[in-house]
């Protein structure tokens, strides 16, 4: 059984069971490619597909299949990669991806010095840098659309291994002009509480929007939530117009200029958060990626 009908055969459930959409994708006509599933179906002595009229969907062991088929495909494209690999020079490309947090403090990162030194001493690899939030990461990273990834711990430790990168204290961010009794830029973590609080939210996992709620619950009340965004600009944007406040890192402000918002620091607890660089476990890193970490 040639392994590209195993590839062919992923496509046609990446494209929800559809044989016409993929045959389209795979740039090949119908009856071929229904040829093929009916070799693996021989082969295997097993039917992979339920037929209702012009209708299919996976049998349960084409579900099985559908698995295997994704790691051995996975398997025979690194092995090719490192085949080839093994008579190049660290050339190429490499896609890291950033989580929307850390791209607010990207420039002055550890990360970005290193990109930087990696960049002078091998000219001909070409960085791409992508923002996400996490949604799809594995299966983009299975794919080989990424190689690396940061995130804010916790990760699936099971899924990753990771290198350590900066811990960021998160501070309390409000109006300049919203009256506060507060001395030193300091106050109480339970003195929130009065005031109306826009949080930043992952669109999946745990984030920041978690951990505040985990320490209000520590200190006996609920947070006045009044608005959420998964981007920081925006949450700033509503603080320095006189929506609420928010807490964040104090570095997320670099990148925005106004007089209007003022930080305090909490006096009785610190919230922080840690972020790694990462990829995936037992699976073959590209020579590029690898001679990345080397400067970790």
């Amino acid at each position: 059984m040639d392994i590209r009908y195993l590839s062919h055969f992923i496509t046609i459930v990446q494209e929800g069971v559809n044989m016409s959409k993929a045959a389209r994708k795979l740039h090949i006509s119908q009856p071929p490619l229904s040829q093929q599933m009916k070799i693996i179906e021989e082969t295997l002595g097993v039917k992979i597909f339920e037929r209702r009229g012009k209708k299919i969907s996976l049998t349960p062991s084409g579900d099985i299949l559908y698995k295997r088929a994704m790691n051995i495909v996975n398997l025979y494209e690194e092995l090719q990669l490192e085949m080839f690999e093994m008579g190049q020079g660290v050339k190429g490309h490499l896609t890291i991806s950033v989580s929307i947090f850390y791209s607010t403090i990207f420039q002055s990162s550890i990360v970005f010095d290193r990109i930087k030194a990696f960049c002078k001493d091998y000219p001909n690899v070409k960085i791409k840098i992508v923002h996400t939030d996490g949604t799809r990461l594995v299966e983009r990273m299975e794919a080989k659309e990424i190689d690396l990834a940061i995130l804010n711990l916790p990760i699936q430790e099971e899924i990753f291994d990771f290198i350590r990168l900066e811990k960021q204290n998160f501070s309390f961010i409000m109006p300049a002009n919203l009256d506060h009794n507060h001395h030193n830029d300091q106050l109480k973590f339970e003195d929130i509480e009065k005031y109306p609080l826009i949080l930043l939210k992952r669109d999946i996992g745990y984030g920041l929007y978690e951990k505040v709620l985990e320490h209000c619950a520590k200190f006996g009340f609920e947070p006045n939530l009044v608005a959420e965004s998964n981007n920081i600009n925006t949450i700033i944007s509503m603080v320095d117009a006189g929506m609420g406040t928010t807490i964040l890192p104090i570095s997320t402000l670099k990148q925005f200029k106004s007089k209007n918002l003022k930080v305090m620091e909490f006096s009785d607890t610190q919230i922080f958060s840690e972020s790694v660089l990462m990829y995936l476990k037992d699976r073959y890193l590209s020579k590029t990626a690898s001679e990345f970490l080397k400067y970790f």
